[in-house]
């Protein structure tokens, strides 16, 4: 073999170990580099019209891991957050990439919906907003543009009681509505995750020290206001919760029912 074919050689070789090295940062570099993506911009073809027809869909759901609630009424809730959309601009066809179908993307360098908490118990600092503009959980991205985001995040809401709680062994109403802060339902769709209306809760602890005891359903919420024509979505999850019981006060509770069955069978043969 002469130096010029094992020149040849070694920079085909060269060239296509590079290529099979760097698939992933090409294709990162002409989806969000070379196609000046604007993630600023929301990912409709065309503007919004006096109906949803172009607008982004946004499925929305929420994953409880565990909660509490304060002598406030302030119910803490652990969640995994799942939101899933189309970008039509992050499209590719994986034959172009030898067959990468999927990416992992940080949420920073996409467009994301303006996500808030309406009857949150923060704002600011450590607020649901905050926390998920900051969050580092990274986003997958398909090649048919569709955008699945699902990150961990603590929740802080009021719940809807007329009392404050102290210690109570009561089961309490609450609520967690979530939509688009700015955005009404011709710009974001607003449609159930996995079309699942209530707080999925197949995650739960059994270290939480609240349960869910009930969940009303029908979260899709649709809203007018006197300002706009447009209507407003968003997802109002209404459920009731219980304090959890540890071994100790089940086992009291056990007793304390034991106890007062063998007072009844005494007042019944007397």
């Amino acid at each position: 073999m002469g130096i010029t074919t094992r020149c040849i050689f070694f920079f085909l070789f060269g060239v296509t170990l590079a290529s099979n090295d760097n698939v992933f940062a090409r294709l990162h570099s002409d989806l969000f580099k070379d196609a000046n993506y604007a993630k600023d911009a929301i990912p409709m073809i065309s503007p919004a019209g006096d109906d949803n027809d172009n607008a982004v869909n946004l499925a929305l759901g929420l994953s409880v891991i565990s909660m509490d609630v304060s002598t406030r009424g302030v119910l803490s809730a652990n969640t995994w957050l799942r939101t899933f959309w189309t970008d039509y601009r992050l499209k590719w066809n994986p034959a172009d990439y030898q067959g990468v179908k999927s990416i992992r993307v940080p949420p920073s360098q996409l467009w994301k919906p303006d996500l808030s908490i309406y009857n949150a118990a923060n704002v600011g600092c450590g607020s649901f907003e905050e926390r998920l503009s900051s969050s580092p959980t990274l986003a997958i991205v398909y090649s048919t543009g569709d955008v699945l985001w699902m990150p961990p995040i603590p929740i802080d809401v009021n719940c809807n009681h007329d009392k404050v709680m102290v210690t109570s062994n009561d089961e309490i109403a609450c609520n967690i509505r979530i939509g688009s802060w700015t955005y009404d339902g011709n710009h974001i769709n607003l449609t159930s995750f996995g079309e699942s209306d209530i707080l999925d809760l197949n995650e739960m602890s059994s270290n939480t020290a609240y349960d869910v005891t009930s969940q009303k359903g029908d979260a899709l919420a649709t809203s007018h206001y006197p300002c706009c024509s447009e209507p407003y979505i968003a997802m109002d999850y209404q459920f009731t919760v219980k304090k959890t019981q540890s071994e100790e006060e089940e086992k009291e509770s056990e007793e304390s029912s034991e106890e007062l069955s063998e007072e009844d069978i005494e007042e019944i043969e007397e």
